[in-house]
């Protein structure tokens, strides 16, 4: 038996076209998936003509243990059989294995890029795909202009205090939800700086010691997070009230409540855990 790279990133296919290659097809958002209780897998090439869906925005992301991977979209008025079910991404984090979430994470950035690229952005013509085996981009065929995909990086940071962490509570998530530091990457902006300015803006205040810990594709919508650690250096906690409505300092024996998943902000949290 061959041996394959797990998984081969490609513009185009890169083994013969088989039953077996795996498709990940969106309808509004969300990923439609073979289901079986809490298992769940990948549709392949077969299930996908057996559904017998109009396929829009057909993309080749590459190759999987040697079978061909594709995105796609699909209308959102669908007819489908009881164990075929549609799943919003964020809830598959911890039913997919982690490198096929990540497939299906880029299957939904590169779907996103080009349903918000359909028109050129400098004249408003029609936007039409590069054909190219090597190269992932939209063109205009009016005045020439050319768009790649593009991603927004952000930084998420877990920051420690002796033997105590820092978790906030966002507007936005569920009562009781907290987790760690997170922000988007402005112009011109080392993630370094930016973990600085993001955590003096929101929690008011200074760390030191920030070190790399590593990265993830995050497709709501188009982002790749960024993740460090780093120390507190001085200041008082101070909220900003817009997104952060709460912060505090924890121990390990008194984490409130935080979201288990795949996530890197879940890995933080975790490593601290393990560290502290």
């Amino acid at each position: 038996m061959k041996n394959y790279m797990r998984f081969e990133a490609s513009v185009s296919p890169l083994y013969s076209n088989s039953n077996e290659d795996l498709w990940f097809p969106f309808s509004n958002g969300k990923l439609i998936v073979r289901s079986n209780g809490d298992e769940v897998s990948i549709l392949t090439k077969e299930d996908l003509k057996n559904l017998n869906l109009r396929l829009e925005y057909i993309q080749c992301i590459g190759a999987l243990d040697g079978y061909n991977c594709f995105c796609c979209q699909v209308g959102e008025d669908i007819q489908l059989p009881s164990e075929i079910k549609l799943y919003d991404l964020k809830s598959l984090t911890l039913l997919l294995e982690e490198e096929i979430f990540l497939l299906a994470a880029k299957s939904l950035l590169l779907l996103n890029w080009q349903k918000t690229h359909r028109y050129c952005g400098v004249c408003g013509h029609f936007m039409e795909r590069k054909n190219s085996k090597s190269e992932r981009a939209l063109f205009c065929p009016k005045c020439g202009y050319t768009t790649w995909p593009q991603t927004s990086p952000a930084i998420i940071v877990a920051i420690t205090k002796g033997d105590k962490i820092l978790l906030a509570h966002n507007k936005y998530f569920p009562k009781g939800i907290y987790s760690v530091i997170a922000g988007f990457v402005e112009l011109g902006e080392t993630f370094e700086q930016c973990v600085r300015r993001e955590v003096y803006e929101e929690i008011g205040i200074r760390v030191k010691n920030i070190k790399y810990f590593g990265n993830q594709p995050w497709p709501f919508p188009n982002s790749i997070m960024v993740a460090f650690t780093a120390e507190y250096f001085d200041g008082e906690i101070n909220v900003d009230e817009e997104e952060i409505v709460y912060a505090n300092w924890f121990s390990k024996d008194e984490l409130p409540k935080y979201v288990k998943s795949k996530s890197i902000g879940t890995e933080l949290i975790e490593w601290f855990i393990k560290t502290h």
